[in-house]
């Protein structure tokens, strides 16, 4: 057994119906020879079984506390059966509508009783322009509560291989066990000492932060770089059952050569201009642009390298995405100081220093906050939140992978949305090619196609901008200036 902490406990606390607490990965294989469904599903079945033990998440499941007393507990559970966690679908079933199919799966909920995590094989992705006859499709769904984009990536990495491999059984044995039924009264009994212990360590852990915050919040930061200011989007609502996802491509050693313009400049900072731009270009058409800039909420990985735990550890910062400057230049400037200077503002106060806060607050303190948290949606006309959306960035290898002899040939991940915060991106990087997945609901994007064209907008004009400067840099008139 082994309780989840403050961060984990929180993304299961959190699970509503309408605002299930997963995130997912969807990988597209095209295998060295065309395979039969049935025999497909059955090859990739077995192939589970045998990597369950590449990870803890597969076969644990959550344990709760009487009457909600402490945070829940991990077990390995009695009841696992692997046909609960594998399902199949056929892309033509969904009218070809790859995005649609993957805003349903992503909008149901999983079963909290089992293990947190399910595989959706989509066939017939071949029948798709741009892939190849016979590829298909891995769409792994887990809890938050199970793991982040960081721990998800090595768990990915466990399921794959560097070189293509044919599927054959293996003899290894499996030395798992399950648990037995922990005693109610002895977690009752552990979760009184632990709310007798967590007000006072989470009171020492305040007076630590109180001088660090001070010592942050005296930190010089550029003169045009405004402060994050609370206030209301029409993304910061409560939000419904459906979902909407757009997927976009780039060209990943294009967003590297932007990135090289400006110096100190990473690809996420190009990423932030980018859905910067194409916030304010969305909010424009919609004539509900703030004259305030809006911010994101970032990700940001805390792990140790030598961690090997597959929960949660994230911190977050929140960036500027400066949608008040037109010019793409000017934007990606911007958005690099202010994301640089929410960064100096993390070191300052400690990378893992809100993390510690909620690992010692107390369960019931957490519920109540976000039962209050939900409430607030049904405010007429929303509350104002300091950042509108998510923007994550999740780098994938660099070279092929393979399941078995599959090829992976595409990869992205899927976030997930709240009240309050109805809009996340998340940038995946594989083999060249970075993918934008954004995923929200009809009440929080109403107008998803009109964002997808400003995204893509977006990213043409600071692609255009910065090639026209380093022409210019490269003329005959700009060197004798």
């Amino acid at each position: 057994m082994q309780q989840l902490d403050g961060l984990d406990a929180f993304f299961a606390l959190n699970e509503r119906q309408h605002a299930p607490m997963h995130i997912a990965a969807f990988s597209v294989y095209k295998p060295s020879t065309t395979k039969h469904k049935n025999f497909l599903q059955q090859e990739i079945h077995q192939s589970f079984q045998e990597r369950l033990s590449t990870s803890p998440i597969f076969r644990r499941r959550l344990f709760n506390v009487s009457y909600g007393m402490d945070h829940p507990y991990w077990i390995e559970d009695q009841n696992f059966d692997l046909k609960h966690h594998i399902f199949s679908h056929s892309i033509k079933d969904h009218d070809g509508d790859l995005e649609s199919l993957l805003a349903n799966l992503h909008a149901q909920a999983m079963n909290m009783t089992r293990p947190l995590w399910e595989v959706h094989v989509i066939h017939g992705l071949g029948t798709l322009k741009g892939y190849d006859k016979g590829t298909f499709g891995l769409y792994l769904k887990v809890h938050h509560a199970a793991m982040d984009g960081v721990s998800g990536t090595e768990i990915l990495a466990g399921l794959h291989n560097l070189a293509p491999q044919p599927f054959s059984p293996s003899e290894q044995t499996d030395d798992w066990q399950p648990d037995t039924m922990p005693s109610q009264w002895a977690l009752g009994r552990q979760a009184c000492i632990n709310n007798l212990r967590k007000p006072i360590n989470l009171t020492r852990q305040a007076r630590t932060l109180i001088p660090s915050f001070k010592k942050a919040a005296s930190l010089k930061i550029s003169d045009h770089t405004p402060k994050v200011s609370w206030q209301k989007s029409p993304f910061n609502t409560r939000i419904d059952a459906e979902r909407n996802i757009l997927l976009l491509r780039f060209d990943f050693c294009r967003l590297r050569q932007i990135r090289r313009h400006y110096p100190h400049t990473t690809v996420n900072h190009v990423m932030l201009s980018i859905v910067g731009g194409a916030l304010r270009r969305y909010l424009i058409a919609l004539n509900s642009l703030p004259e305030n800039p809006l911010a994101s909420m970032v990700p940001v990985n805390v792990r140790n390298r030598d961690s090997n735990v597959a929960g949660n550890a994230i911190s977050m910062l929140l960036a500027n995405l400066r949608t008040d400057i037109e010019c793409p230049l000017q934007r990606l400037q911007a958005v690099r100081d202010a994301a640089n200077n929410a960064k100096d503002f993390s070191k300052s106060i400690g990378r893992t220093a809100i993390t510690s806060l909620v690992r010692e607050m107390p369960n019931s303190l957490g519920a109540a906050t976000l039962r209050t948290l939900s409430s607030l949606a049904y405010w007429p006309g929303g509350i104002a939140a300091p950042a509108c959306t998510i923007v994550s960035n999740v780098p994938g290898p660099p070279v092929p992978l393979y399941f078995n002899d599959a090829k992976m040939v595409d990869m992205m991940c899927l976030g997930l949305i709240i009240d309050h915060l109805g809009l996340f991106h998340v940038a995946t990087s594989y083999n060249g090619v970075m993918t934008l997945s954004v995923l929200s609901s009809p009440s929080s994007l109403t107008e998803p196609e009109i964002y997808r064209r400003c995204l893509q907008e977006s990213y043409e004009a600071l692609d255009e901008a910065v090639s026209r400067a380093a022409s210019s840099s490269h003329s005959p008139l700009a060197k004798r200036a």
